[in-house]
């Protein structure tokens, strides 16, 4: 099996609610059931997955494997990254904003300028 896509199908798993059925992977992927089963044998065997009734949930060992291999972060950690100068005061629900123009790339600015007559 390919790690591309076994990482890929972890991370689909991650993202679940509730778990994917094996089916699921043969339709968004058109993976043959072969190449499915070895990636459930293998990721079974690493107790990532468990496989149940044609169902594949990811256990708690898959997701801390999943987080340190994709460095997803955490939701309270979703904007802790982002620069000082993106961010500002917070508007007024149904106020008005006027985006400063001269702020935009040149291109962009162009483009808009031309656009008026």
């Amino acid at each position: 099996m390919n790690i591309k896509l076994g990482k890929r199908i972890l991370k689909d798993l991650f993202e679940s609610v509730e778990g994917l059925y094996a089916y699921t992977f043969y339709s968004r992927y058109k993976i043959s059931p072969d190449v499915l089963v070895q990636f459930i044998d293998k990721f079974e065997e690493k107790e990532f997955i468990e496989y149940t009734d044609g169902k594949i949930t990811i256990t708690e060992k898959g997701k801390e494997y999943v987080l340190k291999t994709f460095q997803i972060i955490e939701e309270d950690e979703k904007f802790s990254k982002i620069s000082d100068k993106f961010i500002s005061d917070q508007i007024e629900i149904n106020s008005l904003y006027l985006p400063d123009i001269m702020s935009l790339p040149t291109e962009l600015k162009n483009k808009i300028e031309g656009g008026r007559n």
